[in-house]
């Protein structure tokens, strides 16, 4: 049997957060929606496309093919890097990954006619800028106060833990879009049931993403033990997958 140390030291070789293998094991049930699906339906042939938050790149590459030209960036280096292999295993030629910050975005203004975010910070007024007069933003967010809660509670600390019953992060964005002068069309929030196929799938989310603070292989063995025994199930590792999304359109 492969310690959760050994599986620790094999998913640390990944270079930025690529997770399209992760995803492609994992089962959801219960999404309201598919984010592509819906940028999908904003775009066309001329559209300049933004992508803020674009890690490895795949989600990106997935809506190119349907648009004149799109960027894609991240503040992380190692991202970039990952996306960057990306775009030339799919020789597309229309797409340009930037190391950037979303606080300060390398573009100018009224530049774009979509601008996505999935999962990732964005700053309101620097979207406002960028867009073009009609010009459509959509972003997904981790619901993280609802968020993975069964391993949150095993850890006893976590993304947005203990503030499930407080917080309204949807409310949160929505005021901060609205104050630039971006018009609302659509809010919406969705919790799954999702299911990571093992347990290396898991450790891979812990290490990779802020879910739980200061995850530590060797002090947190006990709390991946309890998941194990009391979570996996014949579909993988149980736990649940809360989601908000905001659209709005620059009037």
């Amino acid at each position: 049997m492969v310690s959760y140390k050994e599986l620790y030291e094999n998913v640390g070789s990944v270079v930025g957060w690529d997770f399209s293998k992760i995803d492609k094991r994992k089962k959801v049930f219960g999404e309201k929606w598919d984010f592509l699906e819906i940028v999908r339906g904003y775009v066309t042939s001329e559209s300049i496309l933004l992508d803020i938050g674009t890690g490895g790149g795949k989600k990106l590459l997935d809506v190119a093919r349907f648009v004149k030209k799109a960027y894609g960036i991240d503040h992380q280096e190692s991202m970039i890097i990952t996306a960057n292999e990306n775009l030339g295993k799919s020789e597309m030629s229309n797409v340009e990954f930037k190391l950037a910050d979303a606080k300060e975005l390398p573009f100018p203004a009224e530049y774009f006619n979509v601008v996505m975010c999935r999962h990732a910070p964005f700053y309101a007024e620097e979207v406002y800028r960028v867009l073009r007069h009609c010009g459509t933003f959509l972003t997904q967010q981790v619901y993280s106060e609802k968020d993975a809660l069964n391993i949150k509670r095993i850890f006893g600390r976590g993304q947005g833990f203990g503030r499930e019953y407080e917080s309204n992060p949807v409310r949160r964005y929505v005021q901060e879009l609205q104050a630039t002068g971006l018009k609302i069309l659509r809010k919406d929030t969705y919790n799954a049931t999702e299911y990571y196929a093992d347990m290396a799938d898991l450790i891979f989310l812990l290490r990779n993403t802020p879910l739980v603070p200061d995850f530590d292989i060797d002090n947190d063995q006990r709390c991946l033990e309890e998941i194990e025994k009391k979570y996996k199930t014949k579909n993988g590792i149980k736990t649940n997958s809360a989601r908000f999304l905001v659209l709005c359109k620059k009037s």
